[in-house]
């Protein structure tokens, strides 16, 4: 990248692959730079510490591949359920893109934080919440129309979904089989339906 040009946003996206590649041990300060190619001064600049860094990378996977996958309250569940499940697609195929599958950023990074780093575990636990509430959303949606099952409430049904999405995230970076991760997306939600 030209550091003339590099945004706090394009860094960020590097930091995105570097993190979802690496862990959050695994990734220092001199391989940012290296990966961005801008000096040390221009990454303080934008972040006063690792930390900070992994709370932007970690807001701005969310911004970019979970909020638009979010539903739309105009549009029935069955068109929600489908932007769901290809914006989902969409983001398996980008994880595999490249020379090994790469995990979702946020689960690689709760696996590695501990309340010890208390903005980035603040930061990791706010996305999480919000994240099940788009999905609870749409569950609840999908129980008032009839298509899913209602014995369960949508936040437990959010949270096996949740669950199931890292699950199959890590699964994949041991086996990586695309059309696999992206069944097994698509069986978790049969599960729920009537």
């Amino acid at each position: 990248m030209n550091k003339n040009t590099t945004s706090k946003q394009s860094i960020c996206a590097v930091g995105e692959k570097l993190f979802a590649l690496h862990g959050y041990s695994g990734v220092g300060i001199k391989l940012i730079l290296d990966e961005v190619g801008i000096p040390k001064g221009s990454f303080y600049h934008y972040f006063a510490s690792k930390e900070a860094f992994a709370v932007a990378v970690a807001e701005h996977y969310f911004q970019q591949r979970i909020q638009p996958i979010a539903i739309d309250p105009s549009a029935n569940f069955k068109a929600n359920l489908s932007t769901l499940l290809n914006g989902y697609h969409q983001l398996i195929d980008e994880l595999f893109s490249g020379h090994q599958p790469r995990g979702c950023v946020i689960g690689n990074l709760m696996v590695e934080v501990s309340p010890q780093s208390p903005l980035l575990h603040q930061t990791l636990t706010h996305l999480y919440d919000k994240w099940l509430g788009l999905l609870s959303t749409l569950i609840q949606q999908g129980q008032q129309q009839g298509h899913i099952r209602a014995d369960l409430s949508a936040s437990i049904l959010a949270s096996v979904f949740w669950s199931n999405w890292q699950g199959t995230m890590l699964r994949s970076q041991i086996k990586a089989d695309k059309i696999a991760t992206k069944r097994a997306l698509v069986q978790c939600m049969q599960m729920m339906t009537r």
